[in-house]
């Protein structure tokens, strides 16, 4: 009787095992490849020069030349799929100096907002102060959720927004920077190389 339970706790034990690894190498990983990009700048007061590196990490340096008093940020995030209209995934407007705690109220934001900071010496403050700042290979990690949500395997995404400038009280917006990108979310098995 001893055996007979050894071999059924060691049979469910290789199962729930097999089970385990099964449940692992299924593990979903999602990726940006972008297919369009373009930016705009306020030259000589405010340079961006963008790269794209493998079309799925982005880089770029920003030269100040002139201390920005009241930077606001702008994103619009659409998810586009055939003929329908475009689905909103996020829109905000905002002061910089606030962006961060937007970013951090929003749990799918954060840690692309952590990663960004962390790979740069970029700043969110009011005012936004002349130096050049500089964001080298930046990279979404494969598991933030945010690209679980956009994935969907007919649809592409389009990122739209800019730093502009707050003129006479808030009532004019002067473009410091813009830029566009579309791409696609692609879903990968995750490999043990991340």
């Amino acid at each position: 009787m001893r055996a007979t339970w050894g071999t059924i706790i060691s049979i469910s034990a290789g199962v729930l095992l097999l089970k385990l690894t099964e449940i692992r190498t299924k593990e979903s990983c999602y990726y940006v490849a972008f297919t369009y990009a373009n930016w705009t700048d306020d030259r000589p007061r405010f340079i961006v020069n963008m790269t794209f590196s493998n079309q799925t990490g982005i880089g770029s340096i920003t030269t100040i030349n002139e201390e920005i008093a009241s930077p606001v940020s702008r994103i619009l995030i659409l998810q586009h799929s055939g003929r329908q209209k475009p689905r909103t995934v996020y829109n905000a407007s905002t002061k910089l100096c606030d962006l961060q705690n937007v970013f951090n109220s929003v749990p799918l934001f954060k840690p692309a907002k952590d990663n960004m900071l962390k790979q740069s010496n970029y700043t969110l403050s009011c005012p936004l102060v002349k130096g050049t700042y500089a964001m080298h290979n930046m990279r979404v990690s494969p598991k933030n959720p945010l690209l679980s949500l956009l994935y969907q395997p007919k649809h592409t995404f389009s990122v739209s927004g800019g730093l502009f400038e707050e003129l006479s009280r808030g009532r004019r917006l002067r473009a410091l920077s813009t830029y566009f990108m579309t791409g696609k979310v692609v879903k990968k098995s995750c490999g043990s190389n991340e």
